[in-house]
């Protein structure tokens, strides 16, 4: 059965333990109108579509139930790619989840006040704090333990 862009929506909002208040205040909009997009009484536009995968970190085919992937059709810069395979390395799963809700938190901190047309400076800043991220990981002393070891 296919999902649907609400349904999505939903499961996303609860896999991050956001009630629609939360999740509404988040994205700009009213927790009436989360509620009709959840609901599927609504259809959302296509910047607030790109607003939720920017928001939730997934690709339009997956929140509009195109596909099971959630990073399908993402464009990773190697160094994200590079970040999430040394904090997968770690075998701390609490270290790993830490690191990526620091860099979803900045992310959407650094994302708040921009524009449409901002998204060349998000996609440089983005790539920049991942770069910086990554030199914290190969710094770390209980990876590079792992890793000798």
């Amino acid at each position: 059965m296919e999902r649907s862009f609400g349904s999505t929506l939903s499961e996303l909002r609860h896999s991050r333990d956001l009630n629609q208040r939360a999740l509404a205040a988040e994205l700009h909009i009213s927790q009436a109108l989360l509620s009709h997009y959840e609901n599927g009484t609504r259809e959302p536009g296509l910047p607030f579509v790109c607003r939720v995968c920017d928001y939730f970190g997934v690709s339009a085919d997956f929140i509009l139930g195109r596909s099971d992937d959630e990073s399908s059709g993402l464009c990773a810069t190697g160094a994200v790619t590079e970040l999430n395979r040394a904090l997968a390395e770690t075998g701390d799963a609490a270290v790993h989840k830490v690191a990526l809700d620091y860099v979803d938190c900045a992310a959407r901190k650094m994302t708040a006040h921009l524009t449409y047309h901002d998204e060349l400076f998000l996609a440089e800043q983005t790539a920049a704090m991942a770069e910086a991220e990554l030199s914290i990981v190969r710094l770390c002393p209980r990876r590079n333990n792992l890793m000798s070891g």
